[in-house]
Parts: structure tokens; sequence; C-alpha cells
């Protein structure tokens, strides 16, 4: 009888650690995935599109057309640096000086050349911080990709008016990299909706 009770209270004692631990091990398990699952998925796409306006903004090309897609270059990157970057301003021949040689006054005095804006100059453009906010899931549309849409926000200073610039960007991921693929103007029709990025980015 003492035997019996015995392989009883024994069998009981390896159900109740055999149970406790597999509650431990279920909880560990759904800890992990919920960590997986809360962490945000397009924070990375975000981060991607600043690094792109901010090196649009800094006239960077060479960095911002690598940080497109080949749709949205229009070519290599090459082809894109070439496209938009600033072109230097041509040097006169000597045939143009000596065809447009300096105003003289009536008493013979010189008349200055007209001053152009430069980067000290009162009439530079400055532009402000770029802060990149909430992220929209944006679908296929044309020749873009479904991707992640972001709302570019920033200020540009000229002289004494101040203006902000705001601009949706389209952010897809290839070859495991976010590449922007699409921008556009926010304007007050997109604001109609409650979504201007969602909006602007389904215009084109």
């Amino acid at each position: 009888m003492r035997y019996a009770v015995r392989v009883v209270v024994a069998g009981l004692t390896a159900v109740l650690i055999a149970g406790c631990s597999s509650h431990a091990e279920a909880k560990k398990e759904t800890g992990t995935s919920k960590g997986a699952s809360g962490a945000d998925p397009t924070a990375s796409a975000v981060q991607a599109a600043k690094r792109y306006q901010e090196a649009v903004n800094d006239d960077d090309w060479q960095r911002a057309c690598q940080m497109r897609t080949e749709q949205f270059r229009h070519g290599s990157v090459h082809e894109c640096v070439t496209d938009n970057a600033a072109p230097d301003a041509p040097s006169p021949s000597p045939t143009e000086s000596d065809a447009f040689p300096p105003l003289k006054r009536a008493d013979g005095s010189t008349v200055p050349p007209k001053q152009t804006p430069s980067d000290s100059g009162p009439d530079r453009t400055e532009t402000g911080t770029v802060t990149a906010g909430s992220s929209v899931s944006v679908p296929a549309t044309g020749e873009h990709p479904a991707g992640t849409g972001v709302l570019i926000q920033f200020k540009v200073v000229q002289s004494d008016n101040t203006t902000t610039v705001r601009s949706a960007l389209r952010v897809v991921r290839e070859n495991n990299q976010w590449l922007v693929d699409q921008a556009e103007d926010i304007d007050e029709a997109d604001d109609a909706h409650g979504n201007p990025v969602h909006d602007a980015l389904m215009r084109n």
C-alpha cells in the first residue's frame, strides 16, 4: 500500500514539474514573438527619406542619386548627378570681354558692374533642419511600386521671406536597402482628406 502511494505521489510531482516547464517555455516564446512584432518595420524607411532630403538640400547629388531607384534617376547615377548638379558659371572669353567694355559716366568715371547674389549676400537661400514625419503605406500606381510614404518638412529662408516646404517621398525596398522612388510637393488639395502624403503620392 505504501509503495502504491509513493508511486502516485511521484507521478503527480513529475506532472507538476512538466507543466511548470511548459508554461515557462510558452511564456518565453510569447515574449520573444511580441518583442519582434513590437519593432517598427518602417523606422529605417523614415530615416532613409530624411537622409535623402538632407543630401538634396546640401546639393550632394552623388549621394542623393545613389539613394534613388533607377526609375527615379532616369538612368545611371552619373547621368542623374549631371542632370541635377548646378553648372559652373562660364568665364567670359577675351572676345566677349572686349565686346562689352565697362560703361562710363559723362565725367569719365566707370560704372561699376551690377552685383550678383553670392553665398554671403542678402539673396542667399538657406534651408533649415529636415524633419521626417510619420509613415504611411502606399500602393503601387503607374510606374511606381508599392512602398512607404514619408512626410518631409523643412524651412527655406531667403532675404526676409521664410517658407515651410512640405513634400512626400515614396520609399521602396530594393536589394536590401531603402531607396526613394518618388517625390511630390504637398499642396492644399492633398490636405483635404487628412492623408496628404498618400494623396500626393497617388496623384502621379
